[in-house]
């Protein structure tokens, strides 16, 4: 299925008296800017040269642009929602892929 992905802060809430956790992960989109999947593990900066990782740095910091999500129990399954609001998370499509 195409899509297009993003980097979001996802928020953890850890169990046992453990503190919660922040993180950003890869989260995947439809067309229509609804969430297909996401990233088990957080996301880490990498490249082949300084100039990528500092460009990929970059990238993982328009995570904090967008609202925080947490991962929610459904009856089949899971979803992503937002912290604030408790709505399905979403994205808009780039401009390339709406056109």
């Amino acid at each position: 299925m195409a899509g297009f992905w993003n980097y979001r802060v996802i928020f953890c809430d850890t169990t046992k008296g453990e503190p919660a956790l922040y993180q950003i992960h890869e989260v995947e989109y439809n067309l229509n800017g609804k969430v297909s999947n996401w990233s088990e593990t957080g996301a880490a900066p990498f490249g082949r040269s300084m100039d990528e990782l500092q460009a990929d740095a970059e990238r993982l910091k328009s995570a904090f642009d967008k609202p925080v999500l947490k991962v929610a129990r459904k009856e089949r399954g899971y979803e992503l929602v937002e912290v604030e609001t408790g709505l399905p998370a979403s994205a808009e499509p780039p401009a390339a892929l709406s056109q």
